[in-house]
């Protein structure tokens, strides 16, 4: 392999220029590139040029995918965890934007369809819902929880793919298939929540563990291993935290501090300032044009009921004038 440049944005907004090895491309949208200085392995996403022209709907996914990454990192750089991707940075400017990441850990949880022991079967689910528990914490939901997206090494999850992830809160869309996507999910109804992600680990988890396919509700009551999820598909599911406790697993936020980190802050700011600038103007004009404006606000004292007395205060001195005036007239 010969060495080729690399240039991209760190998430802080900084530009990095590194020389790099890279592999052949895995797929159309993915290949294994290692940092020569370090030795470090890398996973580069893109958006090829064809593909692009064809979907444009990509270049946002793209996007996205660094979006979340960097609020990850604003959240939780001090004490990353390793269910999580990790992002180096983004180039998105480019004919091919890409995406840099530290390097997958673990193989597709594909490939362990109804082969884990017993305690491994206890430590996926740990794991996964401590995925879960982290992205709440950060008021992420990650809406694609399948087997596609989870990677297992036998020890620890790691939840990839970020692109269609959202904050808790915003209006579901129509993202996913049974049955790993929930009903609400799969209908776009209501707000996204975290309940959408513990629907997917628990389909991923059944599917896992006893390598069985499911077109609807599984059935728990024959897998012991499996109870912790009991409730995890009703209309009241637990929280993550809950389901940790279940499995006596400690919180993971006991231990991982979220907070800001300003210089994060600064670079996402500038990453939503150059994808705004990339825009067509003609479309940004209009949303502009519809968007409602905002009323300013009233003086404060506008509008303030006064009090009885003050109301009534006028008619008295004038009652009293003429009290006065009718004694010195007499």
């Amino acid at each position: 392999m010969e060495p080729e440049p690399m240039d991209f944005t760190s998430p802080e907004g900084d530009p990095v220029s590194w020389e790099v090895e890279a592999e052949p491309w895995q797929n159309l949208f993915e290949r294994r590139v290692t940092h020569l200085a370090s030795g470090t392995k890398l996973v580069q996403r893109r958006v090829p040029r064809a593909e692009g022209r064809d979907r444009e709907y990509l270049y946002d996914l793209l996007e996205n995918e660094a979006r979340i990454g960097a609020r990850l990192l604003t959240r939780l750089r001090r004490a990353y965890p390793p269910e999580l991707p990790r992002l180096i940075g983004y180039s998105l400017d480019e004919e091919e934007p890409f995406v840099l990441l530290y390097d997958y850990r673990g193989e597709p949880v594909s490939r362990h369809f109804g082969a884990l022991l017993i305690s491994e079967q206890r430590t996926l689910q740990a794991s996964l819902f401590r995925a879960i528990r982290i992205l709440s914490a950060c008021d992420v939901v990650h809406r694609r929880v399948e087997p596609s997206t989870v990677r297992w090494d036998g020890t620890t999850v790691q939840l990839t793919d970020l692109s269609h992830a959202t904050l808790i809160g915003t209006r579901r869309l129509r993202i996913g298939e049974a049955p790993y996507a929930s009903p609400a999910q799969r209908s776009g109804e209501g707000l996204a929540a975290t309940a959408d992600d513990l629907w997917g680990a628990g389909m991923v988890i059944y599917r896992t563990v006893t390598g069985r396919e499911i077109a609807d509700l599984p059935d728990l009551s024959a897998t012991p291993a499996l109870q912790p999820l009991k409730d995890i598909f009703s209309d009241s599911p637990p929280s993550a935290r809950e389901v940790l406790a279940r499995l006596r697993v400690p919180d993971p936020m006991q231990t991982l501090a979220v907070e800001r980190d300003l210089g994060l802050e600064e670079g996402r700011a500038a990453f939503d300032r150059a994808r705004e600038a990339r825009r067509d103007p003609v479309t940004a004009a209009e949303e502009s044009s519809t968007r409602i404006q905002p009323v300013p606000p009233e003086p404060e004292d506008r509008g303030r009921a006064l009090p009885w007395w003050a109301r009534w205060l006028p008619l008295a001195v004038l009652l009293a004038l003429l009290i006065v005036l009718w004694v010195v007239t007499r």
